[in-house]
């Protein structure tokens, strides 16, 4: 017995501890004053938002119009951009179609050149013919050149053909070329035209008095040309008439 009152005197007695009585607020208070000062600190943030140009001491109304001019400005570089990208567009252009002017022109005047120098050998030829007063009888050929082109393994060459004598008909046949050259696989012989180039229309010559004739080959890379044999061919029958060989190297 007396341990129990022991312990009610010391729970209910002047020696027991201390109790504090507190006001509690409800939830519902609580959540209003949460939602009021994140409205008074959204309030402060926007003011502080909208009045900084007063703060830094900067105009709001300056720096929008400063934008607008900027905004104005790159719009008019980006548009001087585009005509000048469009102007040396068509400068290109024009500088492409001047230099394919220039190289048509560079290559008419080449070809009359060409013809100037074959009709300055066709008067000598002419002038010496008549200075000797007859051109011998027959089928002869004069004037042989063969000159490199501008590529590699390309030459160019030219002869002139004559018949003297009565002339009753016209000389109608063909010119062959036989290019001899020596390589790696030692000496050969190169026949123009071709074989694969068949009919008499390859090589044709047909006239009374004289004809100049023109004509390219190649010869294959790593090969060097030696001489260049030229045959008179008649037609029909393709009898050689008259050869004549040109040595090179």
């Amino acid at each position: 017995m007396r341990g129990i009152g022991r312990r009610l005197r010391s729970t209910f007695g002047i020696g027991s501890s201390r109790m504090a009585i507190r006001s509690q607020m409800a939830w519902y208070w609580r959540f209003l004053a949460n939602v009021l000062m994140m409205v008074a600190v959204a309030a402060v943030v926007w003011w502080l938002v909208e009045n900084s140009y007063r703060i830094t001491g900067s105009d709001i109304r300056e720096v929008r119009a400063r934008i607008e001019a900027l905004d104005s400005e790159n719009a008019t570089l980006r548009k001087d951009l585009q005509d000048a990208r469009t102007s040396l567009a068509e400068r290109d252009r024009q500088l492409q179609i001047e230099r394919a002017a220039q190289g048509e022109l560079a290559r008419s005047v080449r070809q009359l050149q060409e013809e100037n120098a074959g009709l300055r050998e066709d008067l000598a030829f002419l002038r010496k013919v008549m200075s000797t007063g007859a051109a011998p009888a027959g089928i002869a050929m004069s004037e042989l050149k063969v000159e490199p082109e501008g590529r590699p393994n390309q030459y160019r060459y030219r002869l002139m053909l004559t018949q003297g004598g009565q002339r009753k008909d016209d000389f109608r046949g063909k010119v062959q070329v036989l290019a001899r050259v020596s390589g790696p696989q030692g000496p050969s012989v190169l026949t123009f035209p071709e074989s694969s180039a068949v009919g008499e229309a390859a090589g044709a010559v047909d006239f009374k008095f004289y004809q100049r004739v023109e004509g390219r080959f190649s010869v294959p890379e790593g090969t060097t040309l030696k001489s260049v044999e030229f045959r008179i061919l008649a037609v029909p029958g393709g009898q050689v008439k008259l050869s004549r060989t040109l040595n090179i190297s």
